[in-house]
């Protein structure tokens, strides 16, 4: 069976809000817009609805008073506020000045906002019934754990209930009301506070939580919070004020030991802030004095031509996951015609692996006289490496590939420690091919074992080629429907590539590869380090 749509009152005056409630609301309710509370309330009185959307621009007291007196004065309506995003506080003192509920404007969508109204609409009809129940129940009145007063405007006590004198320390009602005669002078510690209970209640009509430090019978201090409001005859003359208190002692304490818990918070905080400030500056230092450590010039070959016409032409690209990395390189001219090209990768980034590397590049700057054998090379690193770290009784895994390349003869001869295989890109033949070890077995990596061989193998590169080594944050990445990005999709996504110049190439690559990932960036360190074969020029005759 059909339900017929729902009367809405929304008051905004914003038109954009306007439009999208209207929007997500659809065919499902009469939607009624009024720019202002009070002609919203207007409306009211002449037209029947069964909610009231009420759009805030700020969270603040002016809006806590305009839900209150709306709910005050429209009792009959729900009231479900939309503001700024949603702030807990907020919404705890929103529903108690009488909202139903609250939504923020950027989380708005159909579903949630038909269900907020619904929902309103139910309990606000739940709570009518409420009301109408205990009206009719006035028995139960002395039997209430808060308290109840009725007071004349000048503060003596036309009524109050068991429970405010239990909270006032009196044996009943009755003392209560006989004992004070002058709410301003016998109850409130504070001078004026009687003053400007009623001075509110002239202004609104209505209270609410009207916090305050009062006497009890026997002198002690507690604090009480009040919601009243004001009674008047059918001409608008004020007859008295009816409210409710509760002792909220027990919450002061606990809101002065959050106080001030939150006070050593906020020193410790900024303790933290100004440490961490002092890490991230150590961080940013370290960082620049591990880019310093990567090659800051390339070498020519032959010696003193210039990069362009050098017959090994290089580029790379860094890009570490935090402030420094355990991804390191080096290209080091062994001779006139000779080039040394390493490449290394520590386990896990950061501030150790970092440290790793500073110990390898340091290592590697004392292997010169063996730098022209790969597998020599190799060996001694890796015997170096782990002299180092078993004294330290934490092994680092550390994967690394050195080639030693002649630009005379096009020979390139390398050894292979546990690293993702270089692709050696022929654009001659429009092929891509990893530089697989002579022996067809993978090698361990550096600070394992303590004398491991490292064979060398050797292969013969044309003008035109082009070697591109990496580290394994390049593939290591994980797509929209948790695939990993893999090493032959990455030989794919070169061959693609493979007429690209060098620099284009990495960064087609890198961005290739960004869009495959979930987070579009890269989880791990990232090294890329291509050599480009162009060849010696011809001798002239």
């Amino acid at each position: 069976m059909e339900t017929s749509p729902l009367k809405i009152l929304l008051i905004s005056a914003d038109e954009t809000i306007s439009r999208q409630v209207g929007d997500l609301l659809g065919s499902s309710a009469e939607l009624t817009n009024e720019p202002t509370a009070d002609a919203g309330l207007a409306m009211v009185t002449t037209n029947h609805f069964q909610a009231v959307l009420f759009e805030i621009p700020h969270q603040n007291a002016a809006a806590l008073f305009q839900i209150t007196s709306l709910t005050t004065k429209a009792p009959q309506l729900p009231v479900i506020v939309i503001g700024p995003s949603l702030d807990e506080k907020f919404l705890a003192e929103a529903v108690f000045s009488g909202a139903q509920d609250y939504l923020g404007r950027s989380q708005l969508e159909a579903q949630a906002l038909r269900l907020a109204i619904c929902g309103s609409i139910a309990r606000h009809q739940e709570r009518l019934s409420l009301i109408e129940e205990k009206n009719n129940y006035c028995g139960l009145f002395d039997h209430l754990v808060e308290g109840i007063f009725r007071t004349t405007v000048n503060g003596n006590y036309l009524l109050a209930n068991v429970a405010l004198a239990r909270i006032y320390g009196y044996d009943s009602a009755l003392e209560l009301m006989a004992s004070i005669k002058d709410i301003a002078e016998r109850l409130y510690v504070g001078h004026g506070r009687r003053e400007e209970f009623v001075r509110l209640m002239q202004e609104n009509d209505t209270l609410s939580g009207f916090e305050s430090m009062i006497y009890r019978k026997d002198g002690t201090i507690i604090w009480i919070s009040e919601n009243c409001r004001a009674v008047r005859d059918a001409q608008g003359k004020l007859l008295y004020y009816e409210g409710s208190v509760e002792d909220i002692s027990e919450r002061k304490r606990t809101e002065e030991q959050i106080r001030r818990a939150t006070s050593e918070l906020s020193r410790s905080r900024e303790e933290l802030r100004t440490k961490n400030s002092l890490m991230q500056e150590s961080l940013r230092t370290a960082r620049e004095i591990q880019l310093t450590m990567l090659p800051q010039q390339y070498p020519s070959f032959p010696p003193g031509v210039s990069s362009e016409q050098s017959a090994f032409q290089f580029v790379h690209r860094y890009e570490p996951a935090e402030s420094v990395s355990g991804d390191f390189f080096s290209i080091t001219a062994i001779s006139d015609t000779e080039v040394g090209v390493f490449i290394c990768d520590v386990a896990g980034h950061g501030v150790r692996a970092a440290l790793v590397t500073a110990m390898i590049r340091a290592l590697s700057e004392e292997l010169k006289p063996v730098a022209r054998d790969p597998g020599d090379f190799m060996r001694k690193l890796n015997g170096d490496l782990c002299s180092i770290l078993k004294n330290t009784g934490s092994p680092m895994l550390t994967t690394g590939f050195y080639a030693v390349a002649d630009c005379r003869t096009g020979r390139v001869r390398f050894a292979n420690a546990g690293h993702p295989k270089p692709l050696l890109i022929r654009r001659s033949l429009g092929r891509v091919e990893p530089l697989v070890n002579a022996s067809g077995r993978s090698q361990p990596a550096l600070g394992l074992f303590e004398d491991p061989p490292y064979q060398a193998t050797e292969v013969t590169i044309a003008p035109g080629d082009f070697l591109m080594l990496f580290t394994d944050g390049l593939y290591e990445v994980q797509g929209q429907h948790e695939e990993l990005y893999s090493q032959e999709r990455l030989t794919l996504d070169v061959k693609n590539l493979l007429q690209h110049p060098p620099g284009l190439l990495f960064d087609e690559l890198l961005q290739v590869i960004r869009a495959f990932a979930v987070n579009r960036a890269f989880d791990d360190d990232v090294c890329l380090v291509g050599m480009d074969y162009i060849g010696l020029p011809a001798e002239k005759s």
